[in-house]
This record gives C-alpha cells, sequence and structure tokens, in this order.
C-alpha cells in the first residue's frame, strides 16, 4: 500500500471514529443533496485539474462549496443545502464557463455535466441550467414535493401531510382533520393514516430538517406541525432507501424549511371557512327539533362553525450594530441569514350531535311513570308486590329521606344541570341529541438561522414552538359522555424542537457533517365539566386516593353514563445525535456515519377507574310491571337513587399508574456511490441498527428479555 493510499484510509477510518465519539441518537435522516458532473472540452476529451465553484446567489453568491476536476474529468459536491446554486468552471486555456440556476432538491442526486470552450479564461460564457432534471445517479425511490407545490396546491386544512397522498403508492386515510394538535373539532384524534406502498401507517417516519417528529408511543401522530408557509421543500422516500436512511420500513418524509436570502422577503395570509359556506349535514336535517332551531323556510340551522388561519413570513440578512460593510449604524452582515414563520389558528365549532338518554323534571324529582321498587336491603326475594312498602306507586313522589346522600350530590351538581330530553319517542321518551361546543386555538414560531463562518464552515440552527390549547366538549378523544357541561376537558399539546447542524469541509474530498436534534411533543389535559372535582361535590369514602381530578364514573343506572378522560400527562422526547464523513476518492463518494438516540415516553391512565366508578344497579321490575327495557331502566334509576347498588357494582384502582419508559438505539453505516462510467453507478452499503429494550423508570412494568 502506498503512502497516499495509506494516509487516505488512515483518514477515513480517524473519520469513523471521530463520528462514532461525537454521534448521540436520531435517525440519520438526509436534509441535503449532492452535485456530480464531468468536464470537457468540444471534442469530449476530459479536462482534469479545472477548478469548480459554487455559489449561492440568493446570499450573495457566498462559496459554499469548491472542487478540482479528477483525471477522468469528474467532480462531487455531496452535502449541500436544498438551494438554487451556480456553478463557475475555470481551466487554463479556456473561457469560463457560469451554469445558473441549478435547483437542488431533498436527496437529490443532480448530474451537471460542462463542456468547456477553448478561448481566453477571461472570457465567460454563461448557460441557465434546465429547470428539471434527471437523478442519474440514485436508486432510491422518492417523490419531492416542492415549497411552491405546498403553498400553492389546495390543500384543505393546511396540513402539509395531505400532499404526502400524491407520491406513489402511498394510500391515504386522512379525512376532514385539523391537524394542529391532539384530537379535532370533529372529535377524531389526529392520526397520519398514511400506508406508503404496502407498510402500516405506524411504519412510517417523520422529520423536519433531520429533527424526528414522530410520537414514538403510537406512531401515528407528530410531535410538531411545521406550517405550510415556512416549508422549503419535502421528499417522501417508498423504497430502496440508502443506507443513511433508517429507522422505519414504511415511507420516510423529510421536511425542509426555508431559509433566509440576501434580499428580505416576506408574506402575509389568511384562510377561513365559515358555517354560511357550508351545506348541512343530513343527521342535523332529520332531527326533530334541532338544537339550533329552523329558519324561516322550516330548514334546520347549520351547526355554527367558524375557522380562521392566517399569518406572516419574513426573512432576509441579518443586521448587526457596528459591524459588517458600509458606514451605517446598522451594518449588514453578509455571511448570515434568517427566516422566521408565525402562524395563527382558530376553529370553533360544533361537533356532531350525540344521541343519548337523560331523565326528565318528573324523574330528577324522583316521581316515575310506572310502580317501582325501592328496596334499600337489595334483598333479591322481595317482589314488591302492590301494597308493600319497597313499592313506589306512579306519580308520588320519592320520599327525599329515602334518597341516597351520594345519589343527591349526583342530582343537586349534575343531573339537575343538564337540559331534559328533546328527541323523545313514544318507545323512548329519554331521547336527547345535544352537538357540543369545540374550541381550537394553535399559535406556532418557526425561527432559522444561517451562518457562513468560512468557505469550509457553515451551520444553522432552527427553533419551532407550538402552542395548542384545545377545549373539547366531549372529553379528550371523544370519551366523554355526550352529555352538554359533563365531560369537558381543557387541553393543551405543546410541541417544540431545536435542530443545530454544522458543516465542515477538511478538505474538497473531505466533509463532516454534525447534527443535534431535540424534540418535544405532550398531551396536557384536564377536567373542566361538571365531573371535575373543583365542580361537583359527591361524597363517597374511596377505598383508595382519588389522584384524578374527577368524581367517581357512574354508569348502569339507566340513562347515559356520567364518563370523561383524564386527567392525561402525556410527553415523550427524544435527543438525538447525528455525525457523518464523506470522502470523495476517484470515482468513489463514500460515506460513514453513525447515530444515537435517547428516547422518553411518559404517560399516565394506563390503570382502571382510579376515580372509581358506579356501574351495575339491580334493574328487576317490580310485580305486575310489564318486563320492557324501558321500565328495566327506570327501575336501575329508582336504585341509583336510593343507592340500591350490587355488591360488586363499584370497583376503583389502587392508583392510576404512569409509564415512564425510557430507550436508548445506536446505529453506523457505511455507503459507497461508485461511479464506474458517466451512465453507470453502482451504489452500496450495509447499516447496523441496535434498538434497547424500552425500560420503565418506575421498575413496574416489564419487558421479556430472551437472554
Amino acid at each position: 500500500m502506498n503512502n497516499k493510499v495509506s494516509r487516505t484510509v488512515s483518514g477515513i477510518f480517524t473519520a469513523i471514529i471521530l463520528s462514532l465519539a461525537l454521534s448521540g441518537i436520531v435517525n440519520a435522516q438526509e436534509v441535503t443533496g449532492s452535485l456530480f458532473g464531468s468536464v470537457r472540452d468540444n471534442v469530449g476529451a476530459v479536462v482534469p485539474g479545472a477548478t469548480v465553484t459554487i455559489t449561492d446567489p440568493s446570499k450573495g453568491d457566498v462559496v459554499v462549496r469548491t472542487a478540482t476536476t479528477n483525471d477522468d474529468g469528474e467532480f462531487s459536491a455531496p452535502n449541500l443545502q436544498v438551494g438554487t446554486y451556480s456553478i463557475t468552471i475555470e481551466s487554463a486555456n479556456f473561457k469560463k464557463s457560469v451554469r445558473t440556476d441549478i435547483k437542488l432538491d431533498l436527496g437529490q442526486r443532480r448530474t451537471v455535466d460542462i463542456v468547456l470552450e477553448a478561448g481566453n479564461i477571461n472570457e465567460t460564457v454563461t448557460v441557465e441550467a434546465d429547470p428539471v432534471a434527471v437523478d442519474l445517479q440514485s436508486a432510491t425511490s422518492g417523490t419531492i414535493i416542492s415549497g411552491d407545490q405546498v403553498r400553492e396546491i389546495s390543500i384543505n386544512n393546511r396540513n402539509f401531510t395531505q400532499l404526502v397522498a400524491l407520491a406513489p403508492g402511498v394510500s391515504s386515510d386522512l379525512s376532514d382533520q385539523v391537524y394542529v394538535g391532539t384530537t379535532n373539532p370533529e372529535g377524531q384524534a389526529n392520526t397520519v393514516q398514511l400506508s406508503v406502498n404496502g407498510a402500516r401507517s405506524s411504519q412510517n417516519t417523520f422529520t423536519v430538517d433531520g429533527a424526528d417528529v414522530t410520537d414514538r408511543g403510537s406512531n401515528l401522530t407528530i410531535q410538531a406541525y411545521p406550517s405550510v408557509d415556512s416549508i422549503g421543500e419535502f421528499r417522501v422516500l417508498r423504497s430502496l432507501y440508502p443506507a443513511e436512511s433508517g429507522r422505519s420500513g414504511g415511507g420516510q418524509v423529510n421536511v425542509v424549511t426555508r431559509s433566509g436570502t440576501s434580499k428580505f422577503r416576506g408574506s402575509v395570509y389568511e384562510f377561513f371557512r365559515d358555517e354560511d359556506l357550508n351545506a348541512n349535514s343530513y343527521l342535523i336535517n332529520s332531527q326533530t327539533t334541532p338544537q339550533f332551531g329552523r329558519n324561516n323556510k322550516g330548514r334546520a340551522i347549520r351547526v355554527p362553525f367558524n375557522y380562521d388561519n392566517y399569518g406572516y413570513t419574513i426573512g432576509g440578512p441579518v443586521f448587526f450594530l457596528g459591524f459588517g460593510d458600509g458606514t451605517a449604524a446598522f451594518k449588514r452582515y453578509e455571511k448570515t441569514f434568517f427566516f422566521f414563520s408565525q402562524e395563527f389558528r382558530s376553529d370553533n365549532r360544533f361537533a356532531a350531535p350525540n344521541l343519548v338518554t337523560v331523565p326528565d323534571a318528573n324523574l330528577k324529582a324522583g316521581i316515575f311513570p310506572i310502580d317501582v321498587c325501592i328496596n334499600r336491603n337489595n334483598n333479591a326475594a322481595e317482589t314488591c308486590a302492590v301494597g308493600s312498602p319497597f313499592r313506589l306507586t306512579a306519580g308520588t313522589p320519592l320520599n327525599s329521606a329515602l334518597i341516597n346522600p351520594t345519589a343527591a350530590a349526583y342530582l343537586r351538581d349534575i343531573y339537575s344541570k343538564l337540559p331534559n330530553p328533546n328527541q323523545g319517542t313514544a318507545a323512548n321518551p329519554y331521547l336527547a341529541s345535544f352537538s357540543l361546543a369545540n374550541k381550537f386555538d394553535f399559535r406556532q414560531e418557526i425561527l432559522k438561522i444561517d451562518h457562513t463562518f468560512t468557505d469550509d464552515l457553515a451551520a444553522y440552527y432552527r427553533f419551532q414552538n407550538d402552542n395548542i390549547p384545545s377545549e373539547e366538549g366531549n372529553a379528550l378523544f371523544s370519551s366523554g359522555s355526550g352529555l352538554p357541561g359533563v365531560s369537558n376537558t381543557a387541553t393543551n399539546s405543546p410541541g417544540k424542537t431545536h435542530t443545530v447542524q454544522t458543516t465542515y469541509s477538511f478538505t474538497p474530498s473531505t466533509i463532516l457533517e454534525l447534527r443535534y436534534t431535540y424534540s418535544f411533543g405532550a398531551i396536557l389535559s384536564n377536567n373542566v365539566g361538571l365531573l371535575a372535582l373543583a365542580n361537583s361535590n359527591i361524597p363517597v369514602t374511596l377505598p383508595y386516593q382519588n389522584q384524578r381530578d374527577r368524581v367517581p364514573t357512574l354508569t348502569g343506572n339507566g340513562f347515559t353514563g356520567l364518563t370523561s378522560f383524564g386527567p392525561y400527562d402525556n410527553f415523550s422526547n427524544k435527543s438525538n445525535y447525528n455525525a457523518s464523513i464523506t470522502h470523495i476518492a476517484g470515482n468513489h463518494t463514500m460515506k460513514f456515519g453513525a447515530v444515537y438516540s435517547m428516547y422518553r415516553k411518559n404517560e399516565n391512565a394506563l390503570a382502571g377507574n382510579n376515580e372509581g366508578i358506579f356501574n351495575s344497579f339491580n334493574n328487576t321490575v317490580a310485580t305486575g310491571v310489564t318486563n320492557s327495557t324501558l321500565n328495566q331502566n327506570l327501575q336501575r334509576w329508582a336504585n341509583f337513587l336510593v343507592g340500591n347498588v350490587f355488591t360488586n357494582g363499584f370497583t376503583q384502582a389502587r392508583f392510576d399508574y404512569t409509564a415512564d419508559l425510557r430507550q436508548k438505539a445506536f446505529e453506523a453505516y457505511a455507503q459507497d456511490e461508485w461511479r464506474v462510467r458517466r451512465n453507470l453507478t453502482v451504489y452500496y452499503g450495509v447499516r447496523y441498527s441496535f434498538f434497547g429494550s424500552p425500560w420503565d423508570k418506575n421498575g413496574r412494568l416489564t419487558n421479556f428479555a430472551p437472554e
């Protein structure tokens, strides 16, 4: 092995060791592109030793990479940020050649072949590149969605994930959902149901500027939602992934946000939807007495619906006091650029009506339309025959002294505040239908700073903050009773991401990339309806301490149960470290890297009903009363009022268990792009992935370890 080769191999292995030492954890998702090309004269002979200078016109023609053509007249410039570049080729005895408007997309391997004309190097030949170029270097199957497409294609709720369905091989089960939080005003959970090439929806990975924003709880939700106007472009990888792309076997959606330029640019936008623009639903039109009444034409009034989405973006150069060019007090610093985006959403609407059953005014007062049994001793042998002291005659008010204190509290604090039935029928006079109000707000800030320290060293920092407060009329995940004011919850789904990336060129042929990302997402919900402890005082002596913020759940008393969800403290965070070395040796572009990940997933509400639940009341009707479902439910209500609950009719979990799961993972890869000929590239690589078993910090959950 000669000294030159030995030094090259030694340098590569040193870079690998450096990558492993500096790496932490994350998907090695690609957030850059690469330019390849050849330089020849007008008779087809290669031009070795030509100087290749790549500049970014949007940032004042800052030099981002320099290279020299090899003995075969070829050059490589990997790991370039997404953007539009100019390439200048200079060689003795040839005119200078400038190729402009070379658009480089995310993950693209773009080939740029240049022909030099003989002449004076002081003469310049400028050629504008074709806007579309075929990727001749990579076998990866992917689809680019440009920033213009993201912003200009009609998207029902301005959610970029809907555009993923434009890629071949992607099937979508996305509905009319506002993807800015845990749930949406229609009551559905905001899961991203996209199947890529037949893989499950839970096998997809979403990254933003390299930050993994996939919630690793269900793998079906996103921790942070970049606004449509902040996206530069994104790419959907579908198959034949390079070795550097790992983690999931389904689709990989890599989003890159916009950067500032040397000129100030901005935008202002607003989108809205309103009930006056909507048709009414069949269910509301078919109701006997719609909740919001009927208009002068006898048609049901539309459910109130108001959706407003507005924001702005601004980007440009950074000005510092007393630094930079010129003599002004505030001077532009030519190598620092920023982009800032802020977006707001407000969605106030009523969810689809729920069909429930509620007691009427007479039942709340203990007056029944049939004879009922009020056996306080729960004696199964007691038939409540006519004349029995345990039989309450129809139309006779129940003696208040017989009403159980706990039942009296439910009547006072909850049932007395419920509307009476409004959809009653002969078969069931206690039916009711209510449309519950939901309020969903959203505010987001995105800041990106790009800085070029030298021609060899560049870096960027990106920060995103989502604040998503909401009020659910039927509890989080629509898991409430459907009764107005009973199961209301107040939720926030905050999200944050930090990304820092540096790119350093040791030489034009050896490039180091380091990236750290941190992402956080949460679902923080509390009860604020009538079931909340702050709003109701139900005198129940519980076997265990109630660690939740609501009174005992009540079901099985003849009417729709009093149920809710939470409090819910669900959050996850990820710290990801990524390091890679790219080395160009002749016709080989080799890349080595490692990633290290640390995950945390914290979630409560995994046990049963820690607040306690009354769930079983005797439904045996009195002697001589028709044994119908309606009469059985009335008998249940009677037993509820007098506290006649079955022995096993109350249960409570000892505690509201919280899982605090931790996991670490390590991955490393090596790959090579070997350009065997101008029209033949061999791409091969290997990836090692170790996903450590998750463990519970509290030591209560277990996992099977085969070793």
